[in-house]
């Protein structure tokens, strides 16, 4: 019996020592793959219930049950409202979302322009997304909806997504874009 411990520990040290020896000499990525959904639409969890969030379960006709927010609740089966004007930004941002959200068990995500762009002076383009995340799990659905503030190099590429200090920045945009 000791004799087979100590294979087995020598075949786990072997097999795993090279990858240990590998990842602590491993520089830290500061890439965008390295980005946090932030709590407000990733599935509910201890970090929402510590912000305050109140969920509750509804049953909603031709989809089952449903846990989210009220707000939430009350979009499912609806288009999510967009505002019009360009928004380079959506399209980049939601593929970021989609990319953190499917590794949560997302079922679909949702995303429309919640404002024109604006452009910083480095030439990033950045303006809110609203998004809708269904994700699926047992018996029943998650659905989270917030908007985020997305920031998206000329070149396409996801720069950052985060949520506003205020809700206000989001529903004063266009009277910001005008100033």
């Amino acid at each position: 019996m000791i004799r087979r411990s100590i294979c087995c520990a020598t075949l786990v040290f072997a097999l795993a020592g090279p990858a240990l020896a590998q990842d602590a000499s491993a520089q830290p990525d500061t890439s965008a793959a390295t980005w946090q959904m932030p709590w407000q639409i990733a599935p509910i969890g201890v970090a929402s219930s510590s912000a305050g969030e109140q969920t509750v379960l509804s049953m909603v006709p031709g989809t089952g049950l449903v846990k989210g927010t009220s707000a939430a609740l009350q979009t499912i089966g609806q288009p999510l409202p967009e505002v019009p004007g360009r928004n380079r930004t959506v399209d980049t941002c939601r593929a970021t979302v989609m990319s953190e959200a499917t590794k949560a068990g997302m079922k679909q995500v949702e995303a429309v322009s919640a404002g024109a762009d604006k452009t910083d002076k480095k030439g990033d383009y950045f303006a809110p997304v609203l998004f809708r995340i269904t994700y699926e799990r047992p018996m029943m659905y998650e659905v989270r909806q917030a908007a985020m503030i997305c920031v998206v190099s000329r070149k396409g590429a996801i720069v950052d997504a985060y949520m506003p200090a205020d809700d206000a920045v989001i529903t004063q945009w266009p009277a910001l874009s005008r100033r």
